[in-house]
């Protein structure tokens, strides 16, 4: 979770990440999220569905949607 809420800082311009701050109430637009998925997918190797992570919304539940994909990929 912690690298998931740096990257959100990184991409956000946001200072402080709380955990379960929804991403949309910390200020980011359409774009940035777009961003942020994008980085994610990235840095953590995994295909994450859009609606999943909209759903997901807060760092918390990003970071155990990811896990989830991850644990699933390597099956």
């Amino acid at each position: 979770m912690e690298r998931v809420m740096e990257l959100i800082s990184q991409v956000g311009g946001i200072e402080v990440v709380l955990p379960d701050t929804r991403i949309y109430d910390a200020g980011f637009s359409s774009v940035r999220v777009l961003d942020l998925l994008l980085r994610l997918e990235q840095e953590f190797e995994v295909r994450i569905p859009d609606q999943e992570f909209i759903a997901a919304g807060t760092p918390r539940r990003i970071a155990e949607l990811i896990e989830r994909l991850r644990e699933r990929q390597a099956a």
